[in-house]
C-alpha cells in the first residue's frame, strides 16, 4: 500500500488502515501538531514561567499572591538597570496597564503574553496546513470548506 489510499470508503494513511473521515482529520491533526511541538514547547515554557508559583514578601492590598519565575531572577540579574532617560513602557498587571522604567519588570511582565502570542500563531500555522494536507488527501464529497485561514 502507499502512504495514501483509499479502500471501501475508508482511507488508509501512514501505517494506519481503515480510518474514517474523522479519524484521518485526527491523525493529519495529531502529525502537524508534533512537527510544530518545537515552537510550542517555547511557548509553554514563556506561559508557564510567567505564572506566580514562588512565595514572596508581603505585597499590596489588591495584588496577585506570589511571584513568577522569570520576575524573580530578571529581578536577581538585572537588579535595578533602568531605562535610559526616563523612559517607560507599558506593561500588563492584571486587567489594567501600569507604566514601568525597570528592565526586569518589562521583561517579567511581558513574557507571559508572547507566550500565549506565539502559542495562538502555532495554532494556527498548525490548522491551517492540516486544513490544506486534509483536503489534498480527502474525496472532494468529505472535503472541509473552513471560512477564514
Amino acid at each position: 500500500m502507499d502512504t495514501i489510499e483509499e479502500i471501501n470508503d475508508t482511507y488508509f494513511y501512514r501505517g494506519h488502515p481503515n480510518l474514517s473521515k474523522i479519524e484521518l482529520l485526527n491523525v493529519i491533526f495529531l502529525e502537524e501538531f508534533c512537527l510544530e511541538l518545537g515552537l510550542d514547547s517555547i511557548s509553554a515554557a514563556a506561559i508557564l514561567s510567567g505564572q506566580p508559583w514562588l512565595g514572596t514578601r508581603a505585597k499590596p492590598k489588591g495584588a496577585q499572591v506570589g511571584t513568577s519565575i522569570v520576575s524573580k531572577y530578571s529581578r536577581i540579574l538585572l537588579r535595578d538597570a533602568r531605562l535610559p532617560f526616563g523612559i517607560q513602557i507599558p506593561t500588563p498587571v492584571g486587567v489594567r496597564m501600569q507604566k514601568s522604567n525597570k528592565i526586569a519588570a518589562v521583561i517579567a511582565r511581558w513574557v507571559p503574553w508572547i507566550g500565549w502570542a506565539s502559542l495562538v500563531m502555532s495554532l494556527h500555522h498548525i490548522s491551517t496546513r492540516v486544513q490544506n494536507k486534509y483536503n489534498l488527501i480527502a474525496r472532494p464529497k468529505d472535503r472541509i470548506q473552513w471560512a477564514a485561514l
